[in-house]
C-alpha cells in the first residue's frame, strides 16, 4: 500500500515539474529566412526578369501525390501550385505555375523547377511574390513509368516523400 502511495505521489510529483516547465507556444509573425542560402544549386537555365529579386527562403519536406494513368502509361502530378502561410495573421495566398525544369542527376530526386506567380491575395509574405524556384531536391520522384500499369493498378496514388528549399523573389532593389 504504501509503495504504492508513495509511485502515486512521484508521478503527481513529476507531472506538476513538467506542467510548470512547459512553455507558452511562440506567435510568429514573420516566415521565412531573408538571407540568400549558401550552397543552393540554382540550373543555369532558370533566370528572372529584371527587377526581380530574392526576398526568403523556406525549408520544406512533405509527400507529393502521382497518379498512375494506364492511359498514357505516365504518372501524373500537377502543375499549378498554391502556397498558403500557416501563419495566423497572414492572409496571402499565391498561386503559381510551372514555367521551367531541370532534370536531376539522380532519378529519386524530382526535377528542380521555376514556377511564375499568377496571382495573389491577401496581406502577408506572399502578397508580392513573383517567382518561386524549388531547388536542391532530396526525393520526391515518381516510381519507374514502367510500374505503371504493371506494379501499380490505374487511378493508383503514390505518395513520394521529399525535401526541398524553396527560394521566393519578388519586384525590388539588391
Amino acid at each position: 500500500m504504501v509503495k504504492s502511495e508513495l509511485l502515486s505521489f512521484l508521478i503527481v510529483l513529476l507531472l506538476s515539474i513538467s506542467c510548470s516547465q512547459a512553455v507558452t507556444a511562440k506567435t510568429y509573425s514573420s516566415i521565412g529566412n531573408p538571407e540568400y542560402p549558401k550552397g543552393i544549386n540554382i540550373p543555369s537555365n532558370f533566370t528572372l526578369p529584371d527587377g526581380i529579386v530574392f526576398k526568403f527562403v523556406l525549408y520544406a519536406g512533405g509527400l507529393i501525390n502521382y497518379i498512375c494513368d494506364t492511359a498514357s502509361g505516365q504518372w501524373i502530378m500537377g502543375d499549378y501550385v498554391i502556397i498558403r502561410s500557416a501563419i495566423p495573421s497572414d492572409t496571402s495566398v499565391a498561386n503559381a505555375t510551372l514555367i521551367g525544369i531541370s532534370p536531376s542527376s539522380n532519378p529519386a530526386n524530382l526535377r528542380d523547377e521555376i514556377l511564375l506567380v499568377e496571382n495573389t491575395a491577401g496581406q502577408g509574405a506572399f502578397s508580392d511574390i513573383t517567382n518561386v524556384i524549388l531547388a536542391d531536391w532530396n526525393g520526391g520522384a515518381a516510381p519507374a513509368i514502367n510500374l505503371c500499369g504493371t506494379d501499380y493498378p490505374n487511378g493508383y496514388v503514390y505518395a513520394s516523400k521529399f525535401t526541398t528549399n524553396i527560394l521566393f523573389y519578388h519586384h525590388g532593389t539588391k
